[in-house]
């Protein structure tokens, strides 16, 4: 599967932020030092974050 693959189904997913976060992480040199668990969380946190900032967004 390419990356490009990946990103697109993550936005078919409506994980938008987690896309992003992805494509971010590829152009980052820096991000290849980090392992794969700590990237992926780093990930999941983004949308996670983005979600509930979006909810609050709607509550408000």
């Amino acid at each position: 599967m390419t990356n490009q693959s990946t990103i697109d189904k993550l936005i078919e997913m409506r994980l938008t932020a987690m896309s992003d976060a992805f494509r971010n992480q590829m152009g980052d040199a820096k991000m290849k030092e980090i392992s794969f668990e700590d990237r992926f969380a780093m990930l999941v946190d983004i949308e996670y974050s983005n979600r509930k900032g979006n909810s609050l967004k709607k509550l408000i």
